[in-house]
């Protein structure tokens, strides 16, 4: 018992047992069995972290704003890469709830409510991004309709009139969301909509480089990219046809990644507070955690322009 309480720091053995205690525990190579002290408390005092690209650098950005918010509170993280495959990100979902973590910060693969409805009932959530409809959990995020319009009109500003758009999956709120406001702020400038150049994707860098020649094909005068990622891959796919940007085509991102202002030419882009939703996840996740009867909330940050140069800003 009293070794016990020398290791878990209680104000019931005096601070010279305790430093006796723990130079042997030193001595010895001791350490706590975290499996063997979790089946006793019913903690672990960790949390899962589902993402689904660890190479994109905004989820990265993300995924840096829970643990520095969690290293703070006293807790470890799992981080899971569900690669955008609903399949793996069910198999971690399953994996983190076998009693390995106290809560689950999640940002879902196409999320349907009844994805989710069982696990909440017994595990704390977060979701982040993109949201299931009707589910009854805490949700952070951007508003996507608010950035989008704000890139949007600014490229119209720029002159363009033929705006091709390569957009993430169709279920994807951010993907909805930044594609209501496109078509509103085409239909409020009297520019014509045409669906032949929206196209879905897997929002990667490959899919921007493989997906430009059908966009470019079709006449379009400038690009708006679901993130940088998929503007680098619209990028590089200029730069080996010899496309000049901005001159012959104007190109657009989102999320404002580190790289997005180092190009030749500094990409236009939006800033998603990214590592601030991080640590308001993680806080959110805590106190759900540590208050039983803990109120869900939703919390929308309002992104910003980032005005460079790729939209031909220097003309």
């Amino acid at each position: 018992m009293t070794v016990s309480r020398a290791l878990n720091n209680s104000k019931e053995i005096s601070q010279k047992t305790k430093e006796k205690v723990l130079k042997a525990c030193k001595d010895l190579g001791y350490k706590p069995n975290s499996a063997a002290k979790s089946l006793i408390t019913k903690t672990t005092k960790m949390i899962g972290l589902v993402i689904p690209d660890i190479t994109n650098q905004y989820y990265a950005y993300i995924s840096k704003g829970v643990s520095s918010y969690l290293e703070k509170k006293g807790y470890g993280l799992i981080l899971c890469n569900s690669d955008r495959k609903k399949n793996n990100e069910r198999e971690y979902l399953n994996f983190l709830t076998e009693g390995r973590v106290d809560g689950i910060i999640i940002l879902p693969v196409e999320p349907k409510k009844e994805d989710y409805e069982q696990i909440i009932m017994h595990t704390p959530m977060v979701m982040v991004d993109n949201f299931a409809e009707g589910l009854d959990i805490s949700f952070v995020a951007n508003d996507n309709y608010y950035g989008a319009t704000q890139i949007i009109e600014h490229m119209v500003k720029q002159g363009y009139r033929k705006i091709g758009v390569i957009l993430g999956s169709k279920s994807s709120t951010a993907s909805n969301e930044r594609y209501r406001a496109y078509k509103d702020v085409l239909e409020k400038n009297n520019i014509d909509f045409d669906t032949n150049i929206i196209i879905y994707s897997n929002a990667t860098f490959e899919d921007g480089f493989n997906k430009a020649e059908y966009l470019i094909n079709r006449g379009v005068d400038s690009i708006f990219a679901i993130n940088d990622t998929v503007a680098m891959g619209v990028m590089k796919y200029c730069y080996l046809k010899g496309i000049n940007i901005p001159k012959d085509l104007g190109l657009a991102g989102y999320d404002n990644i580190e790289q997005s202002s180092m190009f030749p030419v500094p990409l236009t882009t939006v800033d998603q507070n990214n590592k601030l939703i991080g640590e308001i996840s993680a806080k959110i996740l805590i106190n759900q955690i540590n208050e039983k009867s803990f109120k869900k909330e939703t919390i929308i940050l309002k992104p910003k322009l980032i005005i460079r140069k790729s939209c031909g800003e220097d003309n």
